[in-house]
């Protein structure tokens, strides 16, 4: 059987050594692809028996011409480039790797939010103009007068709050998905997405973007949030209205915004209104970043393929139910 790495020109630089000797050991072929498109992965390996993706959109146009396949894989923890719908209907496993980087996407919201808050770029690029005044920019409070709101309680959110309450900070959490009792192990007060807008002065998005989460930080939205609130997203650009974003800063209703993914990638438009404003850090979606994430990323990959091929049905498949597995 064959497991077919679609895009391995996307990780510059990197042999996939890991993933061949994990699926060579299992008694599998190995094929390291270069695909730039969804005709090309039909063009060469619509025979595939497994499907390891980094960033190639699959549609019904690709996933219904697959002839052999049992299961695509992406690397990372969201599943935007699969047609969730069309996978189903050829009975095909997809999965991620949600348990990897957890920490390292933790640190780097915990970070943007506190540069933010401290409001080190700002102070920063002033001292670089040569203007030292400590009175420049936004009044700075402590961390015991202000309320984290994590919107999504996964492990990486959990994970978040428990750093913020480690430097004073209060925290309350959306997720309608997780049961009480989790709120009150990690001592995170539960609440509604509207009571949590209300109360936060720092936001953390931590969702998978979905038709239902998709552009959900927008005006609407805005309106319902402190003024000078803090937001950071370091889960799907989509998640949020980039125009509505932009007219939030300028009016200081948003007082700060940390990205690490946005809705178009990579940002290529050098005239962005993003990218002038000294309240907004940009990072080109590197928060899972790691030498061990990686490590653990590449070999959770390839191990997930070989467990599907050999007839199991591993944690991460995320379509079980629709498959009656």
């Amino acid at each position: 059987m064959k497991v077919v790495l679609l895009d391995s020109q996307v990780i510059s630089g990197y042999n996939y050594a890991i993933e061949r000797k994990i699926v060579e050991n299992a008694g599998f072929e190995f094929v390291m692809g270069t695909c730039k498109d969804e005709d090309e992965v039909v063009e060469k390996y619509r025979d595939a028996d497994a499907i390891l993706n980094i960033a190639t959109k699959m549609t019904e146009k690709s996933i219904s011409q697959l002839t052999n396949c049992q299961v695509m894989i992406r690397y990372g923890i969201g599943v935007n480039e699969f047609d969730m719908d069309a996978a189903n209907k050829m009975g095909i496993r997809i999965c991620n790797v949600t348990t990897y980087c957890i920490s390292e996407v933790a640190i780097h919201a915990t970070a943007l939010a506190l540069a933010l808050s401290r409001q080190l770029k700002h102070f920063d690029q002033a001292v670089a103009r040569g203007v030292w005044n400590q009175e420049l920019g936004r009044k700075m409070r402590r961390p015991s007068a202000q309320t984290v709101g994590l919107v999504g309680f996964g492990n990486i959110s959990r994970q978040i709050a428990k750093n913020f309450q480690g430097l004073g900070y209060s925290v309350v959490a959306y997720d309608p998905y997780v049961p009480l009792e989790v709120f009150k192990e990690k001592q995170v007060e539960q609440v509604d997405l509207d009571a949590l807008y209300a109360t936060a002065d720092i936001i953390s998005l931590h969702l998978p973007e979905t038709k239902e989460t998709a552009g959900m930080i927008n005006a609407a939205a805005f309106n319902k949030m402190k003024d000078g609130v803090i937001l950071i997203n370091a889960a799907r650009g989509g998640l949020i209205d980039t125009n509505d974003l932009v007219t939030a800063l300028k009016a200081g209703k948003v007082g700060g915004a940390g990205l690490d993914t946005l809705s178009v990638e990579p940002m290529k438009d050098v005239d962005h209104p993003l990218l002038g404003m000294e309240n907004v850090i940009l990072t080109p979606h590197i928060a899972y970043n790691s030498a061990e994430a990686n490590q653990e990323l590449f070999a959770s990959v390839a191990q997930t393929a070989v467990d599907v091929l050999n007839g199991e049905n591993p944690a991460n498949i995320l379509n079980k139910k629709a498959l009656n597995l």
